[in-house]
Order: structure tokens, then C-alpha cells, then sequence
């Protein structure tokens, strides 16, 4: 609902829904310099504009004998700034035995940052090249951040919300009116008959299925000490995450939302799901958010899950084509079942 002066009480501390994008130091592009001090930050803690159009290598600069190279994360862990770069050697050093796949701005795939650096190549992202991205197409992560490319996009581990650079900040309690999304073209849903879902801070749905996790702060900086203080990041919690899914059509999407909660997405990988996929990737998401709130010691055994406190779970259904009841009765069962259900 709309306060007296204008403010959505959907996002934190009533702020405004204006767009006026600024990073913080935990490396996440916030909607508006509001909501950031709202979750904590200071005013010495973030600059106005989006985290990844910066160039963090032209203040920071490594050793002589190493190359700065880009690299954004967003930190769970608040020990220090969440560094958006890492200092690479100087080429002839590189291991042979490293294999994470970079591209470059060429479409070559070289097989370490480190082996791109040796063939004097700058990065466009990371994992393998796709063909679908070698002409720029800015998108809107889910995240707030505009990306290039999808691939720039996947390769954060972060789902599209709609093509075109990010203008606008979607709801986050579930309550509040889209009037900020109102000039964005959402793409249409993926798989027909699909009841989807819209993550917090989106403007568009997607058919997939959602985990909300709480997690302890204070946990996530412990088990930064313990690891030489090296940062606990949502990209690396995302990639645990998915050595639990077993279904090889879903995979394993997410961000550190507004109000600071891990939204994970599970997600047929298809342009165009099956209902049976849709289904499936539903039944995965129910496990792990089983794992979390039941605490599941094969869960908790990875240092950094151990820090989940609890997991809500939202799923994309598929309407029965044989048994869809009239318009009037299916609103009045919506009703009856789930009072403040927001349609979508």
C-alpha cells in the first residue's frame, strides 16, 4: 500500500520506489542510496551507480608482478569490503592443472584467468564461450545489476528478469503495487498454463520455484576468519547448492535480495520447459528446503550451509487443463484457501 507521501511500504523503510541504483560494500547494486542505509550501510559504504559499471582495476592496483583482473561477487560475510577484483600472475606461471573455463571478449574460451592473461586477452565472462552471446544484449538480472549478455548474467549464477538495461525495482513483501514495473516489457512465460512467480525485487514472472533463506550474519564472518579471511560469497553458497539437485533439466540460480535475504531459483535450463520439468525442478526445490529447515547433517556439513536458519518455499504450478473450474469458482477457492494470496 501507498503511504501519505508517496513511499511502497513493499520495500525496506517505506523508500521510495525510485530507481537511482547505487554499489555497497558488500559489492550488491541496491535501488536507491534509501534502502541501502536502510539495510545498514553507511553513507562512506556505497557510490551511486550499478556495482558491475565499475571499473574496481583503476583504483586498485596489484603487485608488480601481477595483473588486476575483474571479478564481481556479492559477500555474505561483512568482515571487510567485499573486493570486486583479484591479482593474477603475470603470464608463464599459469597451472595446467586448473581448468575453469573463462571467455574473452573475442569468443575464445581459454581454460583459466590465468592462461586468458598469458594469451594477452580481456575478459568478457566466465565459463564457456556461447555463440548466442557474442553481439551485446543488455539484460536485467534479478539482482538489479544490467548485464551485456545472458552469459554475463549466468555466469554470476543470476536469472534474467527482463531484456534491456535494469530502470525499475520490483515489490519485496509480496504486498505492494507494481507501479515501478509499470513501463517494463516482461517476456512472456515460459511454459504455457504455468502459475509463475515473481522473486523479490523482480518486475516479471518467471516458471520456476523459490527458497527464501534466513541466514546468521554473524556465523558467516566466523567461517570467513577460519578460512584465512577469504570471502563467503552467494556465488559459492549457489554452487553448493547445486550438488543437491539431481534432476539435470533444473539448475541453480540466485541473489542476496533488498532485505538481505539468499533467494535461490530452481529452474528448467530449457527456453521452453515441459510441465513435467516445470514439476520437477519443483520436487528439488522441496528437498532442499527440506534439508534447511530440518537442518539435514548432509547439508550442514558444508561450512557455509551450516548458516542457513530457515528456507520458505514458493513453487510454479501448472493449471490442469481437464479440471480448470470456472472463473468465479476458481476466485472464490483462491480466497478461501489463502486470504492474502497476491495473484499473479
Amino acid at each position: 500500500s501507498f503511504s501519505s507521501d508517496g513511499h511502497i511500504a513493499g520495500l525496506p523503510c517505506s523508500c521510495p520506489d525510485h530507481f537511482i541504483p547505487v554499489c555497497a560494500s558488500n559489492g550488491r547494486t541496491y535501488p536507491s542510496g534509501c534502502v541501502a542505509r536502510c539495510m545498514g550501510f553507511k553513507d562512506h559504504q556505497y557510490v551511486f551507480g550499478q556495482c558491475h559499471l565499475s571499473n574496481p582495476c583503476s583504483t586498485n592496483t596489484c603487485p608488480r608482478n601481477q595483473r588486476c583482473v575483474l571479478k564481481r561477487r556479492v559477500c555474505l560475510s561483512s568482515l571487510s569490503d567485499c573486493q570486486q577484483y583479484e591479482c593474477v600472475g603475470r603470464p608463464g606461471a599459469c597451472d595446467k592443472n586448473v581448468f575453469e573455463p573463462v571467455c574473452d571478449t573475442d569468443g575464445q574460451v581459454h581454460s583459466s584467468v590465468c592462461h586468458l592473461q598469458q594469451a594477452g586477452k580481456t575478459l568478457a565472462y566466465r565459463g564457456q564461450c556461447q555463440e548466442a552471446c557474442r553481439k551485446p544484449q543488455q539484460v536485467c538480472g534479478h539482482n538489479g545489476e544490467t548485464y551485456d549478455t545472458v552469459c554475463h548474467a549466468f555466469s554470476d549464477r543470476v536469472a534474467v528478469d527482463y531484456e534491456g538495461p535494469c530502470n525499475a525495482v520490483g515489490h519485496v513483501s509480496g504486498m505492494a503495487p507494481d507501479s515501478a514495473c509499470s513501463l517494463v516489457s516482461c517476456p512472456a512465460v515460459s511454459t504455457p498454463d504455468c502459475r509463475p512467480i515473481t522473486p523479490p525485487g523482480a518486475c516479471c514472472p518467471i516458471c520456476a520455484s523459490m527458497l527464501q533463506i534466513l541466514w546468521n550474519q554473524k556465523q558467516m564472518n566466523t567461517f570467513s576468519k577460519l578460512n584465512k579471511n577469504q570471502f563467503v560469497t552467494v556465488r559459492d553458497v549457489l554452487q553448493i547448492l547445486r550438488l543437491y539437485v539431481s534432476v539435470p533439466q533444473c539448475d541453480v540460480f540466485g541473489y542476496l535480495s533488498i532485505n538481505n535475504q539468499l533467494v535461490v531459483l530452481i529452474a528448467p535450463v530449457d527456453h521452453h520447459p515441459t510441465p513435467l520439468q516445470v514439476e520437477a525442478c519443483g520436487k528439488e526445490a522441496e528437498k532442499i528446503d527440506a534439508l534447511i529447515n530440518y537442518a539435514s547433517p548432509t547439508l550442514v556439513s558444508h561450512v557455509p550451509l551450516s548458516a542457513f536458519l530457515s528456507s520458505e518455499i514458493r513453487t510454479s504450478s501448472i493449471r490442469s487443463k481437464s479440471s480448470v473450474p470456472s472463473p468465479p469458482l476458481l476466485l472464490a477457492l483462491l480466497v478461501a484457501a489463502a486470504p492474502g494470496l497476491l495473484l499473479l
